[in-house]
């Protein structure tokens, strides 16, 4: 059998690109094990981008958490006037 091979590519943001190669044959097991050895060798490019962002910005997860628990937004919501709704009249039936 001849031998195969599984290419992809990683274009980054700066419009660089990182290609991808593995060999493989022709079968559906080597196809499956040629897969994951690729989604392993994307997923190390892809951690090791995620630590440079973050290295950029001076986060990490420390500083985007508060007390243990995540920021989250509060939204405050306020009435017209400082009493209830006014009622609703019933429409009278002609």
């Amino acid at each position: 059998m001849a031998a195969s091979e599984l290419r992809a590519e990683l274009r980054y943001r700066d419009g660089e690109t990182k290609k991808f190669n593995i060999k493989t044959e022709n079968s559906l097991k080597s196809v499956i094990s040629s897969v994951k050895k690729l989604s392993a060798e994307v997923s190390e490019v892809l951690t090791d981008l995620v630590e440079q962002e973050k290295s950029l910005t001076g986060r990490d997860n420390a500083d985007s958490r508060v007390d243990g628990e995540r920021e989250t937004a509060t939204v405050e919501i306020k009435s017209n006037s400082g009493g209830p709704p006014a009622k609703r009249r019933k429409a009278s039936k002609p």
